[in-house]
């Protein structure tokens, strides 16, 4: 027997009867499977989680980009390796002794001519911002209280019918109440028997005027004559204001004086009932809001029996928090959007809020919109842009322009005094972003007019600085 057959016989019991050597790497795997799957789920819940902070769209943009960037950073380093030179180990070695010392990394990023083709990079022109920035809040609409009229009964009544239901739009002049009140015909026979006074004392002033002239009476009993024609008429004027003041139209005043002379006055029990009745008119065009009255029960003064609200005008009360109450001011730009009424209002700030509210964390600021076709209604939900004037300073770049590295934005400015022999050279800079859009980032500090920046590429510029600041320094990108 060979040296080799006897191996084979020495390994066959052990693969047969399984020893541990055998089962050792079955654990391992169930254990890498393990490991898999829980990377696996980690990597769905991160991505998940990205896609619902920054949208479905958005998320796909970003993921093409992303694909598409690194593909590019992969073929150059493909490239490189491709085209470079290696060296034997001892001639690296002694190239190594001999070569000079480096210059220190300026944090500069340089790319030829030919990576920037390969990678599509695009460098446009930092500009001013000139446009105001459109700040997206939402809102509701509400009743103007300066607007509502409550409608109450001014003397104690007994209410005989009801005419419009919660929520009926109502006209001005249109009946709202049947009333019946003992109080009423009582101010009705006093205005009518004030008028009836005065009529007397006119028409004896007029006749003493007459014998005063002829001495036929004493000169003293004129006087006293025009002094009760004066109170008979302060009284008549009185006795009409009352009437007013109870919401007795003008129309159904005058006709009490019908018929009216010197000889006292004969009502029967009908005229008196009609005298307690009168109908409430409504003062104003609105909608019925509230309504608390009902057919058959007593009020007084103290009640309200409806509440209707004007709808030529509507307010909207609007949120904005805290991080940007000072951006707003009264008089400021704003437009009112109905997306359910394809909409738009351009109105301006009215006012603002003076405190923060506990619940929100948000200021309130108001504005007040036209209705006149009364489509809008209370509680309607709408989107408010506010517009923030543009700034002295403030600079705007393409979005792809913005890198977000470690937490915080940079952008690559390229350094034309640096660029040379086909090779550009680019400056990672921090920016602080006033307002990001879909398409352009809004910069408040970090960037000047005029300056170049990279937008398409600039992804690529950021892996690139990476490996350059580890190779360079050993320390992480910060």
């Amino acid at each position: 027997m060979t040296a080799v057959h006897q191996l084979e016989d020495r390994a066959e019991p052990a693969e047969v009867h399984g020893t541990a050597p055998h089962h050792a790497p079955r654990k391992r795997k169930r254990g890498g499977a393990l490991v898999r799957l829980f990377l696996l789920l980690t990597i769905a819940a991160t991505a998940a989680g990205y896609v619902y902070s920054r949208g479905v769209e958005q998320s796909r943009s970003d993921a093409r980009r992303a694909i598409t960037t690194a593909k590019t950073y992969l073929a150059m380093a493909s490239r490189k390796i491709t085209t470079g030179t290696t060296a034997m180990p001892q001639e690296s070695a002694s190239a190594s002794r001999e070569a000079p010392a480096r210059p220190a990394w300026k944090g500069l990023v340089e790319i030829t001519d030919d990576d920037a083709k390969s990678i599509g990079l695009q460098v446009v022109t930092v500009r001013a911002q000139s446009e105001p920035i459109r700040l997206e809040l939402t809102g509701r609409t509400d009743y103007d209280p300066n607007s509502l009229t409550k409608i109450r009964p001014r003397f104690d009544t007994l209410v005989q019918k009801v005419y419009p239901e919660i929520g009926q739009l109502v006209k001005k002049g249109d009946p709202l109440v049947d009333l019946y009140s003992i109080e009423l015909a009582a101010a009705k026979n006093d205005f009518q028997t004030a008028f009836v006074q005065w009529r007397h004392d006119q028409r004896l002033l007029d006749l003493r005027r007459k014998l005063v002239v002829k001495d036929a009476i004493a000169q003293q009993v004129l006087v006293d004559t025009i002094n009760d024609e004066a109170k008979s008429r302060l009284n008549y004027d009185t006795a009409r204001g009352k009437l007013r003041l109870l919401g007795v139209p003008e129309e159904e005043i005058d006709p009490l004086l019908r018929n009216l002379g010197d000889e006292p006055l004969k009502q029967d029990p009908g005229e008196i009932d009609k005298k307690a009745q009168m109908t409430r008119l409504c003062p104003v065009d609105g909608v019925v809001i509230k309504k608390d009255v009902a057919r058959g029960n007593l009020y007084d003064s103290n009640d309200i029996l409806m509440e209707i609200a004007a709808l030529d005008h509507l307010f909207v009360w609007v949120n904005v928090y805290e991080k940007d109450q000072s951006k707003v001011f009264v008089g400021q730009d704003m437009e009112i959007s109905f997306p359910y009424l394809n909409e738009t209002i351009q109105t301006k700030v009215q006012y603002m809020s003076t405190a923060v509210s506990k619940e929100t964390r948000a200021i309130r600021i108001r504005t007040s919109i036209p209705n006149s076709n009364g489509k809008v209604v209370a509680d309607n939900n709408v989107r408010a842009t506010l517009m923030i004037p543009a700034l002295t300073g403030q600079t705007v770049v393409p979005r792809l322009a913005m890198v977000v590295m470690v937490g915080g934005e940079f952008a690559f400015v390229r350094r034309p005094g640096h660029s040379q022999g086909g090779i550009e050279a680019f400056e990672r800079r921090r920016i602080q972003v006033a307002q990001e859009r879909a398409d352009q980032v809004v910069v408040s500090r970090g960037l000047e007019p005029g300056e170049e920046v990279a937008a398409n590429g600039s992804l690529i510029l950021s892996q690139i600085f990476e490996d350059q600041q580890i190779v360079e320094t050993g320390v992480p990108v910060k």
